[in-house]
């Protein structure tokens, strides 16, 4: 009960905020601290370069803007299947991206990813690493994805909120010239 009231609070917290770095710091930390993992990463899609970029990596702070093919890993895995992918033996899955180690200087041992999917149209994907439970419990995999359909609704209305912002700044400057 203590993890679904945390997550109401996190819902609450998301929703409060357009402020798109403040927003994803607390999507990580809610992240991190639901799940019980040493770090997490939150990586959006580039719908250009068809590329996934890390936005924010807790723990790892230099895989921020590392970018990887998004049928790549078990993260591309997790985002092309729109489902979640639990991985209790990174070293033992073919599907694992080793650049991104070798870019944090750390080893994933375990690696919950989950989509985040806006309107049916993934958006990207939410990671929790190194969890320190030996096995993923099912309520455990349900607030994952509760997390991750609330960060993709959040997320978006924070990054529609900048382009309208910035659209209005444009058309004050335009109005002047």
């Amino acid at each position: 009960m203590d993890k679904l009231k945390r997550l109401v609070e996190v819902a609450t917290q998301l929703n409060s905020t357009l402020n798109l770095d403040e927003l994803l710091a607390g999507i990580m930390s809610a992240t991190t601290e639901l799940l019980g993992a040493e770090s997490s990463s939150l990586l959006l899609l580039d719908e250009n370069t068809d590329e996934l970029e890390f936005k924010v990596a807790t723990g790892d702070p230099e895989l921020v803007g590392v970018r990887m093919p998004s049928s790549q890993g078990i993260a591309g895995a997790a985002l092309s299947q729109r489902e979640p992918v639990v991985q209790d033996n990174v070293a033992g899955d073919s599907r694992h991206y080793s650049e991104v180690d070798k870019a944090a200087g750390s080893t994933t041992r375990n690696l919950l990813a989950v989509p985040l999917i806006l309107k049916d149209r993934p958006i990207g994907v939410l990671e929790a690493i190194n969890r320190s439970a030996a096995e993923l419990a099912g309520e455990d995999l349900d607030i994952a994805k509760a997390l991750a359909a609330l960060a993709a609704v959040a997320i978006d209305n924070a990054t529609m909120y900048a382009r309208l912002a910035d659209a209005v700044v444009a058309a004050r400057m335009s109005y002047r010239i």
